[in-house]
C-alpha cells in the first residue's frame, strides 16, 4: 500500500487542482479534451440507463459530485439528491449552480469519503453513484464498498467509476499528447492530471478490469462493467475539429466498451446492485423472524440494548459476561462448483456458532460436511445480506432461512447460559442452550479451537 503521507500529498494535490480548476470547469474541461468529454457525456447515459432498476425514486447520493453535473442530471429522476465532494471550491460552486439552475432538491456538502461514514442512515439510498474515477480515489475499497452497502436500500443500485491499468493509452508510447485529461502514471498510486498548462499528480488506484470485477461481485450483483473510451483517448485534440472523426471515435468506443476481452478504455465504468431485491415476497425475514420465532416458543426476551456493535471486541465492552458465553456467528461457503457465477447464488451456507474466546477450525467444519477444505470458505458480503436476510456483524445464530443449517460448537453447550446477536446491532439477546437448541434447530460438533491470540 501508498505510504500515507504520499497519499496525502496526492490528495493535496487533488485539492490543489479542483481549487484551479472549479470556477472554469463547466466552460473548459469538458470541451478542452474530446476523450474525457466524450467520457463524460457516456456517463449521463449510464446514468439514466440503470436509473430503472432503482427499486425507488426518493433519495439518490453523488459521491465526488464536482461541480454538480451527475447531481442535477440525478435531480431529475429522484425526489432528493445528496452529493458530497472532497473540494470546499467545487462545493462552493455547485451550490452556485444549484442556484443558476432553479434546482431545490439537492444538497451539497463537503466530505471527505476517507474520513468516517457518510451522514445517512443505513438502507436509505435507492441509488449511489461515485462517478469519473471516484473509486479510484479511495485508498481502502474493500471499506467503501461496505459503506456504500450499508447507504443502500435492499436492491439498491450502485455506479462505480475507476482508472483502469489495462488502458491502451498507458501502454503505448504516443508521439503526441492524446486528448484526455488525465492517465494513470505506470507503477505508482498517481493519476496526472492536465489543466490548461499545469500538471497535477493526484492520488488514485488503477484497477485491472479482471482484478476489479472479482472485488465487487464479492459485494454487489454485477450489472455491467464496461471500459471507456478506447479510441477517442489515443488521438490528438487536433484530429477533432474534424466532426466526421468525432462521431466515427464515438462510435467505435460504444461498440468497444462492453467488450471486456479488450477492456482497453481509461475508465472502468461499473453499474451493480445490492443484493435484497429478490426478497420483496411478503413474508417474515431478518430480525422480524428472530422476533417471530421467540414469541412462537414463549422463550423471555432477555435482551441487553447497547450502542451499536460490529466485533466480537466491542460485545466484549457492553456485556458482563465471559467471553467463553459469547456466541460467535459465521458464515461458510461451501461451493457446489468451482465458483458461483455472480447472477447465480449456488453457494450453499452453514452457520457456525462458535465461543467468541476460540476460533473456527475450518478443517473441522470440512469433516463435519464431509466436504474437501478447498471448496469451503468464509461466505462474502454478498452471499450473507442476498441468502440470509441479515447484515455481516449482526447475524443471529437462528432465524435464518430454512435452507441454512446451524453448527453449535460443542463447546458452547457447556455452558448453559449464552450470549447471541438477535440481528441488531444494538441487541444482545441472554437465552439458555436449551432455548438456542428450540430456535436454530442446530446440530452439535467440534468444529473450534483454542485462539492463538494472546
Amino acid at each position: 500500500m501508498v505510504p500515507t503521507d504520499r497519499w496525502e500529498e496526492g490528495k493535496r494535490q487533488h485539492l490543489a487542482l479542483s481549487a484551479e480548476a472549479a470556477d472554469r470547469y463547466d466552460e473548459i474541461y469538458e470541451k478542452a479534451n474530446f476523450a474525457t468529454g466524450s467520457y463524460m457525456r457516456f456517463e449521463l447515459e449510464n446514468i439514466s440507463k440503470f436509473v430503472r432498476e432503482a427499486p425507488t425514486r426518493l433519495l439518490a447520493i453523488d459521491l465526488g459530485c464536482g461541480t454538480g453535473r451527475d447531481s442535477f442530471h440525478l435531480a431529475k429522476q429522484f425526489s432528493q439528491v445528496y452529493a458530497y465532494d472532497l473540494s470546499p471550491d467545487m462545493i462552493r460552486v455547485a451550490n452556485a449552480n444549484k442556484l443558476k439552475r432553479h434546482v431545490g432538491n439537492v444538497l451539497f456538502e463537503v466530505k471527505d469519503l476517507e474520513d468516517g461514514p457518510l451522514p445517512i442512515a443505513d438502507d436509505s439510498a435507492a441509488l449511489i453513484n461515485s462517478a469519473f474515477g471516484m473509486g479510484s480515489f479511495v485508498r481502502n475499497l474493500e471499506q467503501f464498498f461496505r459503506e456504500v452497502r450499508r447507504a443502500l436500500q435492499p436492491g439498491g443500485v450502485a455506479l462505480f467509476s475507476f482508472y483502469s491499468t489495462a488502458a491502451l493509452v498507458n501502454q503505448l508510447q504516443l508521439e503526441w499528447r492524446p486528448a484526455l485529461a488525465a492517465r494513470v502514471v505506470p507503477g505508482e498510486d498517481v493519476l496526472q492530471v492536465d489543466f490548461e498548462d499545469r500538471s497535477f499528480r493526484i492520488a488514485a488506484k488503477a484497477y485491472a478490469p479482471a482484478d476489479l470485477k472479482r472485488k465487487i461481485e464479492g459485494n454487489f450483483k454485477l450489472l455491467e462493467m464496461t471500459t471507456f473510451p478506447t479510441l477517442s483517448a489515443l488521438f490528438p485534440q487536433s484530429l477533432f475539429q474534424n466532426p466526421s472523426a468525432c462521431a466515427l471515435c464515438t462510435s467505435v468506443d460504444k461498440l468497444l466498451a462492453t467488450n471486456l476481452a479488450i477492456a482497453a478504455g481509461p475508465y472502468i465504468v461499473v453499474a451493480c446492485q445490492k443484493g435484497g431485491k429478490a426478497l420483496k415476497e411478503k413474508r417474515v425475514t431478518g430480525y422480524e423472524r428472530v422476533l417471530e420465532l421467540l414469541k412462537f416458543h414463549a422463550i423471555p426476551l432477555d435482551i441487553r440494548e447497547h450502542a451499536p456493535v460490529r466485533t466480537m471486541a466491542d460485545v466484549e465492552k457492553v456485556l458482563e459476561a465471559p467471553t467463553c458465553q459469547m456466541v460467535k456467528s459465521i458464515l461458510i461457503a461451501a461451493l457446489t462448483k468451482d465458483e458461483p457465477l455472480p447472477e447465480d447464488l449456488s453457494a450453499e451456507l452453514f452457520l457456525i456458532a462458535i465461543p467468541a474466546d476460540r476460533e473456527l477450525s475450518m478443517g473441522k467444519v470440512a469433516a463435519v460436511l464431509g466436504r474437501s477444505r478447498k471448496r469451503l470458505r468464509f461466505a462474502n458480503q454478498r452471499e450473507v445480506e442476498a441468502l440470509t436476510g441479515f447484515k455481516v456483524g449482526s447475524i443471529p445464530p437462528f432465524g435464518l432461512p430454512s435452507n441454512v443449517p446451524v453448527i453449535v460448537d460443542s463447546q458452547l453447550e457447556a455452558h448453559p447460559i449464552v450470549w447471541c446477536g438477535t440481528g441488531k446491532a444494538t441487541e444482545s439477546l441472554r437465552v439458555t442452550i436449551q432455548n438456542l437448541r428450540k430456535l436454530s434447530a442446530y446440530t452439535s460438533a467440534d468444529v473450534s479451537k483454542p485462539s492463538e491470540k494472546v
